[in-house]
């Protein structure tokens, strides 16, 4: 054991590199005693992490149920402005001997609609009705308009509130959709925030009676969304509870469907704290919260199963050791730029000395080579080595532009085999004495290499590479004795929108040559398709040839991979299409393939559905 500890030092002092050396010395003395003090304080580190998250939970249920206070504080200041208005008053604070002979004025009336109109805001208050004691009243939804009906008799109605406010001292009342009708529901609003306006008695002793209730009818929408919205941690549940411990019915099944039971020990402990505890729901560990909303006998609950919790924490951790391993990579390359800054001087010259044994010596190419000793051997090498890098460098720049010239060639022979081939073809039909086919084919070559090389645009019609393609075939098969039919079948609506020029030919060339001609009895057809899929052009280019392996399926676009069989130039057309498409519209267009071998292959072109005109 000591011996091979003994050799690594030596290694490590005398025959590492310099620059790793530092490096490694580097990340030993900072690393390590780093990961040291993690491994011994991550338990801490968790429980800080866990208390943090949940003050944060903390602060947003508490800013959330803010806002809901908000809202009732609003819909209660609606009701109010109803209910001290003058015309109200004059109907409703007076005894019940004097409710039969009630009455408003034309200006009253007008102003209690106004009121009610102000009142009302279509994002969150539907609407407003005031339902009157109809037994001492006379009729006084006769005062009603078109616009709005704001009275209605009591008799009329027989809603779940009316209970409550039997059985309640309150003149106030919060209302959800289990306390409404279903008219109420249906054409006034889920929520109601309802005020009793009592007779008044000239005996203070007497039991209240009610004169009529100005209920304010508004949408749960609101408060779904400081529900829907309050989610931060997987699996954690928010709802609305009353006073006695009741969910209040938002009518939302996916969140009414998990909301759990809530002991009355528990829910009053929760109110009295107003922050997270842990418990123990149904038999699974969770922490709770619940947080008052002012104005009202609800209460915002939160409920966080402990697992989601600790899996959020450990995520915070692991992404503190992932960020920890980012800095501790930036801190590694820094110290080895800072050891190459101070080792490449020595290093370059020792290899660079290296290269005079082959012949080719090469200058130091130091950024900063300083003025000390190996500042001074480097200039004085550079100096002799200078005139030679010169010459090098430009037979390097020689060399790749002739590989660009090699490469331009290599283009240049694409498009000429095919013309080589056609008069090669219209030479042995003139030999053949059919000087009908002859011009055919002349003509069928003009018109291609006009719509190929006649215009300088990018872009051309559907129609104009329907027809481009349609020459195509036709040359071919006169050269290879109607070997293929060529059936193009496209909405008319598809015929002008714009495509890159030269997109189906390739496509077409590759079902003929590789399909159709590698068939025995070198017959089939191709057929080109489109629809129109949204904001998007589908065209398919199907033949019935010999098909593509499944080995060299997923590699057929890849014409340049040494692995997929393919030479160069067999494909680079299909490939060149692909990759335009997606150099000009984006990844989600170009080309696919689906191929069923000894059956045929089916190209599918997706473009952007374009006019001209755009």
């Amino acid at each position: 054991m000591k011996r091979p500890i003994k050799q690594f030092f030596h290694y490590y002092i005398y025959d590492m590199k310099l620059k790793k050396k530092l490096a490694l010395s580097f990340a030993i003395l900072f690393m390590l005693p780093t990961l040291t003090v993690t491994f011994f304080l991550f338990t801490r580190i968790f429980r800080i992490v866990l208390n943090d998250t949940l003050r944060s939970e903390e602060a947003f249920h508490s800013q959330s149920a803010l806002a809901a206070e908000n809202l009732m504080i609003h819909v209660a200041h609606a009701s109010d402005t109803l209910t001290y208005s003058l015309p109200i008053q004059r109907l409703f604070s007076i005894t019940k001997k004097q409710a039969p002979g009630a009455a408003l004025s034309r200006t009253h009336l007008n102003n209690l609609y106004q009121l009610a109109d102000m009142a009302a805001e279509p994002s969150l208050i539907r609407t407003i009705r005031i339902y009157y004691d109809d037994s001492s009243y006379p009729q006084l939804d006769i005062l009603n308009n078109g616009r709005q009906r704001l009275f209605i008799p009591l008799s009329a109605i027989d809603s779940g509130w009316l209970d409550r406010f039997e059985s309640s001292p309150e003149d106030r009342l919060l209302c959800a959709a289990p306390d409404l009708s279903e008219n109420e529901k249906k054409y006034c609003g889920n929520l109601a925030y309802l005020v009793r306006l009592n007779y008044l008695s000239e005996d203070e002793r007497a039991e209240k009676e009610a004169a009529a209730y100005v209920a304010v009818y508004f949408s749960r929408s609101s408060l779904q969304q400081l529900i829907t919205h309050t989610h931060l941690i997987q699996g954690e549940i928010n709802f609305f509870m009353n006073a006695s411990g009741e969910p209040i019915d938002m009518k939302d099944e996916r969140l009414s469907s998990s909301i759990p039971q809530i002991p009355h020990s528990l829910f009053e402990q929760l109110k009295q704290k107003e922050q997270f505890i842990p418990a123990d729901l149904d038999g699974s560990p969770v922490y709770a919260a619940s947080f008052s909303i002012n104005g009202s006998d609800w209460y915002l609950m939160s409920v966080i199963p402990r697992q989601s919790l600790k899996t959020a924490g450990v995520s915070m951790i692991l992404q503190f050791i992932a960020f920890y391993g980012v800095i501790s990579l930036l801190a590694l390359f820094l110290a080895y730029r800072l050891s190459k800054s101070f080792a490449d001087r020595i290093i370059h010259v020792a290899l660079q000395m290296e290269t005079i044994r082959s012949g080719r010596p090469r200058p130091l190419l130091l950024k900063n080579a300083g003025n000390d000793e190996i500042g001074i051997l480097s200039g004085a090498y550079n100096f002799m080595t200078a005139e030679i890098n010169e010459l090098l460098n430009q037979k390097e720049l020689a060399a790749k532009e002739l590989q660009k010239a090699e490469f331009r060639a290599l283009q240049a022979q694409i498009n000429p085999h095919f013309l080589y081939n056609t008069l090669d073809m219209i030479n042995w039909l003139a030999k053949s004495g059919q000087i009908s086919q002859v011009s055919q084919a002349v003509q069928a070559l003009t018109r291609f290499y006009r719509l190929t090389l006649g215009q300088k645009e990018l872009f051309g019609t559907i129609d104009d590479e329907i027809t481009h393609v349609t020459l195509y075939m036709q040359l071919q098969n006169m050269r290879y004795n109607h070997c293929a039919d060529f059936i193009a079948d496209i909405p008319p609506e598809l015929g002008s929108l714009t495509i890159p020029k030269l997109t189906f030919q390739p496509i077409v060339e590759n079902a003929l040559l590789h399909g159709i001609l590698m068939k025995e009895e070198k017959k089939g057809c191709i057929l080109l398709t489109g629809w129109r899929e949204g904001e998007d052009a589908v065209l398919v280019i199907s033949d019935d040839g010999a098909g593509i392996a499944p080995e060299k399926l997923d590699t057929l676009l890849d014409s340049l991979s040494a692995d997929n069989g393919l030479t160069s130039l067999r494909h680079i057309g299909v490939s060149n299409t692909n990759l335009r498409l997606k150099s000009l519209y984006g990844d989600a267009y170009g080309l696919s393939f689906t191929s069923t071998p000894g059956q045929g292959t089916e190209v599918t072109v997706r473009i952007p559905a374009r006019p001209v005109s755009l």
